[in-house]
């Protein structure tokens, strides 16, 4: 099928145009119909009928366009409010003109009526006719005239010799026919113009009745196809004595002449049709009323159609352009709008796909850079997440912008977000990180290129030492510039490098110590053996307190000397799969035995995760911890729990002594700082040794009712 035909067949428009079409077809029929009484009376109302049907179909149709464009309206659909404006704007145009043109048109047509039915011509044709009907009357006097005198005539005739006589007298007058009846009505004697016109001759009864009761009768009648003539009936008076039943009638039949006779009918017949039309005047004007009325409509219901169809049209490129604004807006840059004209609108729709297709590339580009600038940031953040140092980006007016997870733990901060807050935030969520931000405030504000410096961290019972290095960054280097904030916690560095030196100092002393020990012993033993018995009893007494006293003091010597060495070098590690709670229970038993007066509480958890421990190292942590709550009290009460954590075992163990002096808090797990009288100052160094050794952590504090160590160790 072609194309155009196939587009003309299913254009949505087709039924209306049709529908268009015969609404005028059926006013068309309609004025024609006017002009036959016979068509008009015929088609009228089938007509009219037709034509308010398909006024109501277009005004169905016009509903249906004005629910479809509220229910839009309503969805807030693109380009509806513009429809309606547009729609009311066409329909308020185009209904003034057709309003004023139907008025005027009623007005003139009433007029233009009235005007067929005017006075004058009322008596114009009432005088014409009275005018004809003088004629006629004259006519028809002169002929009755004519008549009696042909009757005078005959009045003597012999009736033998009348028919001879009537063929003269009609010869001498202007009758088409002559005919004499008796009294009874019967045909005696006759002359004719035209034999054959036998039924104009015939008298009719009225005629016979009016003369045979001596009165004369004369009527203008119809002749057939001859047009009019005149019908005169007299009696004939006989003058002689003549028997009786000689009463006889004349008849005569004059003709009117052709030219007054064609006259005096279209007078008539234009009477008639006058008088016809004004009985008509007022369905005339109520006809053309409803005329103008359905024509009015229609033009009104055509605009309204054309209104809606104009401005879907004109608001169709709006739509679009609104719909594509909103993909555009939505990230939707591959929409192109078609371009069906080459006007204004088409020239803005052309301007549209350019700038989308500018839009699509730049944003193409831009993701792009996004990806990438993201994919640095992605890396960058990995990176930091991996670095063991904390990092801290702030811009000039001192908010975070960036952060890392290590500076979150190193700082105690990790279940707060601090992006985009003040640095004063950090001292507000942790009042012990107050000297690190008055540090970098003052920093900031000196305006300073690069720093480092050492800062005291102190919280509770544990004091921290933080090496913060800090960077400024210029507008050029990033938007915005600021400064980089970096810091280590150098407490674990700081005390790996006093633990390695005093392995270093405990090492050396175990050499130079235990080397003469063992002579020292021994000579003291050999003057105890070769001096007793030789000596006064009061030398001898002196002699074995001076040898007991070396001997004594150099065994705890040889003691010490064995912690320095353990501490300088332990011994081998043997870990093996095992629980803690057992390894517990045992140190706890060894020293119910030993010492009852210690009183134990556990809160051992269950079940016990499973560690790898070397059973002797993690019995002599016990020891040394024990040993030292022992001696924090008389009446002492420990108490050791197990908890698991994510991944670890936290062991706790508490007494209720007097706790840490808080002036050794910080080197608590240095050698030699002991607070006891005659401490070495090693259990808890060795203890911290013991831990690390098991890849774990520990802390001391003090609670409100005495010491307490917390050790982690991971689970296997």
């Amino acid at each position: 099928m072609n194309k155009g035909l196939k587009k003309i067949i299913f254009n949505k428009n087709l039924p209306i145009l049709l529908l268009i079409g015969v609404l005028l077809w059926a006013m068309y029929l309609l004025t024609i119909a006017m002009q036959s009484a016979e068509q008009f009376n015929r088609l009228y109302l089938w007509l009219v009928g037709a034509a308010l049907l398909a006024v109501f179909v277009l005004l169905l149709i016009i509903i249906q366009r004005i629910v479809w464009l509220y229910l839009r309206r309503r969805q807030n659909a693109a380009g509806s409010q513009l429809t309606t404006r547009m729609v009311l704007m066409f329909t308020g145009l185009s209904l003034p003109p057709v309003i004023i043109v139907y008025m005027f048109a009623n007005l003139l047509v009433n007029r233009y009526i009235d005007s067929w039915f005017d006075v004058k011509t009322d008596e114009a044709f009432r005088d014409a006719i009275t005018l004809g009907q003088i004629f006629l009357d004259t006519q028809t006097l002169a002929h009755l005239n004519t008549g009696k005198d042909l009757a005078e005539q005959l009045a003597d005739i012999d009736p033998l010799n009348q028919s001879i006589y009537l063929d003269r007298l009609l010869d001498t007058t202007k009758a088409t026919s002559l005919s004499i009846y008796n009294a009874n009505g019967r045909l005696i004697g006759s002359s004719d113009l035209d034999p054959l016109n036998l039924p104009q001759q015939v008298m009719p009864t009225s005629a016979y009745n009016e003369a045979s009761n001596n009165r004369n009768y004369a009527r203008v009648e119809s002749a057939g196809d001859e047009g009019l003539q005149i019908r005169v009936a007299v009696p004939i008076s006989s003058r002689q004595s003549i028997s009786v039943g000689s009463h006889r009638l004349l008849q005569a039949l004059f003709p009117i002449p052709e030219e007054y006779e064609g006259l005096t009918i279209n007078i008539e017949t234009q009477y008639h049709q006058y008088n016809k039309q004004t009985f008509q005047r007022q369905q005339l004007k109520s006809t053309f009323l409803i005329i103008l009325t359905i024509v009015l409509l229609l033009s009104v219901l055509l605009a309204i159609l054309r209104a809606f169809s104009s401005a879907r049209k004109l608001a169709a490129p709006i739509r679009l352009l609104s719909e594509a604004t909103e993909a555009i807006a939505q990230g939707n840059f591959s929409k192109i709008i078609p371009v069906d004209s080459k006007d204004e609108l088409g020239m803005l729709v052309q301007s549209f796909n350019s700038m989308s297709a500018q839009i699509a590339t730049s944003s193409a580009l831009a993701h792009r850079a996004q990806s990438e600038a993201e994919n640095q940031r992605t890396y960058l953040e990995k990176v930091m997440s991996h670095l063991s140092s904390g990092v801290i980006s702030i811009d000039h007016d001192l908010r975070v912008r960036l952060s890392n997870e290590a500076a979150l733990k190193i700082l105690h901060l990790e279940a707060i977000n601090i992006t985009n807050q003040n640095i004063d935030y950090l001292a507000m969520k942790n009042a012990t990180l107050a000297p690190l931000v008055s540090l970098i405030k003052q920093k900031v504000d000196d305006q300073t290129n690069y720093w480092q410096q050492e800062v005291l961290i102190a919280e509770d019972s544990l004091r921290r030492v933080l090496l913060v290095r800090g960077s400024q960054i210029s507008e050029k280097e990033i938007e915005g510039g600021g400064h980089v904030i970096v810091f280590d916690d150098q407490t674990i560095i700081n005390q790996a490098q006093r633990d390695a030196a005093w392995s270093e100092v405990a090492r050396r002393l175990a050499h130079e110590v235990k080397n003469p020990l063992t002579p020292i012993q021994l000579s003291a033993e050999r003057m105890h053996l070769k001096f007793t018995g030789k000596l006064s009893k009061e030398e001898d007494e002196i002699l074995n307190r001076a040898t007991q006293t070396i001997v004594s003091q150099v065994a705890h010597l040889k003691t010490l000397v064995n912690a320095f060495s353990d501490y300088a070098k332990p011994p081998e590690l043997k870990k093996e799969l095992g629980g803690l709670n057992q390894i517990i229970q045992e140190i706890v038993d060894l020293y119910a035995l030993s010492q009852p007066s210690i009183q134990f509480k556990l809160e051992l958890s269950e079940p016990e995760p499973q560690l790898l421990l070397d059973q002797g190292r993690i019995k002599q942590l016990l020891t040394n911890l024990i040993k030292n709550a022992q001696e924090s009290a008389d009446n002492v009460i420990i108490t050791i729990s197990t908890r698991r954590t994510d991944n670890a075992l936290l062991l706790t163990i508490k007494d209720n002594g007097h706790g840490f002096n808080a002036d050794i808090m910080e080197h608590i797990f240095e050698p030699y700082k002991t607070t006891k009288p005659g401490g070495s100052g090693l259990g808890l160094a060795i203890v911290k040794k013991i831990v690390e050794e098991h890849g774990g952590t520990i802390t001391a504090g003090n609670h409100e009712h005495g010491a307490i160590i917390t050790i982690y160790l991971p689970i296997a």
